[in-house]
């Protein structure tokens, strides 16, 4: 379970959020949902101590403060953030990066080709854009479908995604649901969404509403 205590997150001295206190379950699916700039985007960020930001509180995570902790570290304690608009990495060519990262997180190395066909089978993905570099000058949809392929890479025990479904096909979009149903059950899912028809095809197990500063968690049962 992943505890979040007294959580206040600052900005240029002012509260965006005072003193919140909440918990995620693994094998739930969490959506945040909310109005545009009620700080659905910021309470997210704060599980991987986004620097743009001051914190006050902590964030329980295998009984560790993530708070403590550089991004970079959080990062290596299995947590993946997927942004909003995802990173660009000039001149690091994709499939050199994927791969690199595949080794690192798989011993089965003869699978990545055969993952990267899987992939391109099921979510559209132009074979092409694994040659370019990671990102860069890719399509809003195509940044999306490349950030979930390097989190199916690197399998994270706790997963952020900013609107993932947001600019992509139905099948894409449809593959990605599917994927979250399935690994749900050994995962920490956070995401946030606009898309009020989402749960039709994500097992989303609880909303965390934010309204006026606060946070109330809605049950889907």
């Amino acid at each position: 379970m992943i505890k979040i205590i007294n959580l206040s997150i600052i900005c240029e001295n002012f509260f965006i959020f005072k003193k919140i206190n909440f918990f995620i379950k693994k094998n739930k699916i969490y959506a945040i949902i909310g109005k545009n700039g009620i700080g659905k985007t910021t309470l997210l960020k704060s599980f991987i101590k986004d620097k743009n930001y001051s914190y006050l509180g902590e964030i329980l995570f295998n009984n560790e403060n993530l708070l403590l902790f550089s991004t970079d570290y959080i990062s290596r304690m299995g947590i993946f953030y997927s942004y909003q608009t995802p990173i660009e990495l000039h001149n690091v060519k994709n499939i050199f990066f994927l791969k690199t990262c595949y080794s690192i997180f798989n011993l089965k190395k003869y699978f990545f080709f055969k993952l990267l066909k899987f992939y391109i089978k099921n979510v559209d993905f132009k074979k092409k854009l694994f040659f370019r570099s990671y990102n860069y000058g890719f399509s809003g949809g195509e940044k999306k479908k490349n950030d979930f392929l390097f989190l199916i890479i690197i399998n994270p025990c706790f997963i952020l995604l900013d609107e993932i479904d947001s600019g992509i096909d139905f099948n894409s979009f449809y593959f990605i649901t599917n994927y979250l149903n399935n690994i749900k059950k050994s995962k920490y899912i956070v995401i946030i969404t606009h898309d009020k028809k989402i749960n039709k095809f994500l097992f989303i197990d609880f909303y965390i509403l934010i309204k006026n500063q606060k946070i109330d968690i809605l049950s889907c049962l």
